[in-house]
């Protein structure tokens, strides 16, 4: 027997990965300047769920990406993410577990 909870379940957790990714993939197409003020509209208007979920996705992509490059430029959205964090919630929040 399916257990059909399980199975809708981990595609919604499918389908918020791929979410955060395009999230991800849209700051890397625009210059710094323009990924920046998307990290901090995203950071202020998303829920704090969406906020963890993206928080530990940009750790992920930052630590995983086989290009320099784009690491380099993914820290640095992470710093912008973070310090957005930090205004929104009035308090460092830490890092993803």
């Amino acid at each position: 027997m399916v257990d059909w909870g399980r199975v809708l379940a981990a595609t919604g957790e499918v389908l918020r990965g791929l979410g955060e990714s395009a999230i991800v993939n849209s700051w890397l197409e625009k210059n710094d300047e323009g990924a920046f003020t998307s990290i901090v509209t995203q950071v202020s208007t998303s829920s704090t769920d969406e906020v963890d979920r993206l928080d530990a996705a940009l750790l992920s992509f930052a630590k995983m990406n086989p290009n320099a490059d784009v690491r380099v430029r993914l820290i640095k959205f992470y710093a912008v993410f973070k310090i957005a964090e930090m205004q929104r919630y009035q308090e460092f929040r830490g890092f993803p577990q």
